[in-house]
């Protein structure tokens, strides 16, 4: 099998380079400096392409948003265009580079990188889709770890069917750091797992209840998790997407993971605000994290860590968990550092989670799967407003586009427009009132759990 990704020497600096179209921008010369990206992009690799989008995106913000809202581009160099949708694009959630760290002859697009442009690939993604704590601390000679999640349903299993719901490896962390001399180092766990197990969820325990239930052949330990919409079952939980900073804690299984350390939420993140609304739960026991879930984002607890897993088993009620044969390496990366106390850790969803244009699987533990564009949905039933103002000649263009590209099965072009029209007043005032909604709809159903909690 030969490889599908070039593997051709680059000499590019993705860090430099990016940073030569960022000033262009802050000085105001901004067609010159998408001219300048287009010609640092060209014959580059794709996943050096994104990292330098990503760069550009995030440095360059203010003048993006500034050249959009005016429209003096399109006017003047509608060929930029597309270069500036596509940076409108770039801080979405990333795609995962093809990485396999242990086999010969298996996908790996990194193939060809120095250290520096591999951490270029990965550090690209902490500032897009990181805190400020998060990029500074790549500035600071701390390492930074980066988890990038594929959606993967909590019945999912490595096993046969009769060991179902014992997880899967198939999410990859990153150990990033740069040293004050400029050098960069960048580790890379291809056999991660960032979700929960359903060997561990109520649901599984074995008697009457789990029968003709996606859960019947589960191989079950014990239960896990909180209740979280009063319905007597406890509810499986995972770390939202965000900037969580870790500190040190005892490893579960020292002999397994070859260390006794692990990391777990710092006591300072559990003291600042920041530790709202950092815990997904799947109230409705699907299987899959969506807004589905009542009451299913919840404060984040120390219980979720950082730790090895086993061979067969991600061995993961909530924590994120590396394989062990992966994971000594991994712990001494992230502590390369003897100085450092505390970690912030980067977790992402990534191209094709549940939220990205895809359709959920089903309760099995199959991966939510691509639409054709044929049976893809059609826009949303509250378009049916938007189209009465459109006949008053009061609907935002990016509505039109947006329902152009749904027709057209055009997924791209459709974020697009969502993103300019999510960006719009309008947009933000439909965003506060459904934000309102879900908050009425949570609390009613709660105090409907409630009621039929007192009348038993």
């Amino acid at each position: 099998m030969t490889n599908p990704h070039p593997t051709d020497v680059t000499d590019i600096d993705i860090r430099v380079a990016a940073d030569r179209v960022i000033a262009q921008m802050r000085q105001g010369q901004h067609d010159q400096a998408l001219q300048l990206l287009e010609a640092e992009r060209e014959g580059e690799r794709r996943v050096v392409q994104e990292a330098l989008d990503r760069y550009v995106s995030v440095g360059a913000r203010e003048q993006i948003d500034e050249i959009h809202q005016s429209d003096r581009l399109r006017l003047r160099s509608p060929e930029l265009v597309p270069v500036l949708e596509r940076l409108q694009q770039a801080g979405q959630p990333p795609r995962v580079p093809d990485y396999n760290g242990r086999q010969v002859n298996q996908p790996n697009e990194l193939v060809g990188l120095t250290n520096a442009q591999k951490f270029d690939v990965y550090a690209s993604i902490v500032e897009a889709r990181g805190s400020r704590a998060a990029s500074d601390a790549l500035q600071n000679e701390e390492s930074v770890l980066l988890g990038l999640r594929k959606e993967t349903s909590t019945l999912a299993s490595m096993g046969d069917r009769d060991s179902r719901g014992t997880g899967v490896y198939d999410d990859h962390i990153v150990v990033l750091r740069k040293q004050a001399n400029g050098q960069r180092h960048v580790f890379i766990v291809d056999r991660a797992s960032t979700e929960p197990t359903a060997q561990y969820d109520e649901r599984a325990e074995p008697g009457p209840r789990r029968e003709h239930t996606p859960y019947a052949n589960v191989a079950w330990r014990r239960s896990e998790g909180e209740d979280v919409n009063l319905d007597d079952i406890s509810d499986m939980g995972r770390l939202a997407e965000g900037t969580i900073e870790m500190a040190d804690a005892d490893h579960p299984n020292p002999r397994l993971a070859g260390t006794t350390d692990a990391f777990r939420p710092s006591v300072e993140q559990m003291r600042a605000p920041r530790d709202a609304h950092r815990v997904q739960r799947d109230s409705n026991g699907d299987g899959w994290f969506t807004q589905n879930d009542i009451n299913g984002v919840q404060d984040l607890n120390r219980s979720f860590k950082i730790h090895s897993g086993s061979r067969a088993n991600t061995d993961s009620a909530g924590c994120q968990t590396i394989h062990p044969e992966d994971y000594l390496a991994f712990n001494n990366a992230a502590r390369a550092n003897p100085q450092q106390t505390r970690w912030q850790y980067v977790l992402t969803s990534t191209e094709g989670g549940l939220f990205h244009d895809v359709n959920r699987g089903d309760e099995q533990g199959q991966e939510p799967r691509q639409l054709p564009p044929h049976q893809r949905p059609d826009a949303p039933a509250d378009d049916r407003q938007d189209r009465q103002r459109h006949e008053l000649g009061t609907r935002d263009a990016s509505v039109d586009r947006y329902l152009a590209a749904v027709m057209s099965g055009d997924s791209a072009a459709a974020d697009r427009a969502a993103t300019d029209f999510a960006r719009s007043a309008e947009g933000r005032h439909m965003e506060a009132q459904g934000d309102q909604w879900l908050s009425q709809h949570q609390a009613a159903e709660q105090a409907q759990a409630q009621d039929r909690q007192m009348a038993r």
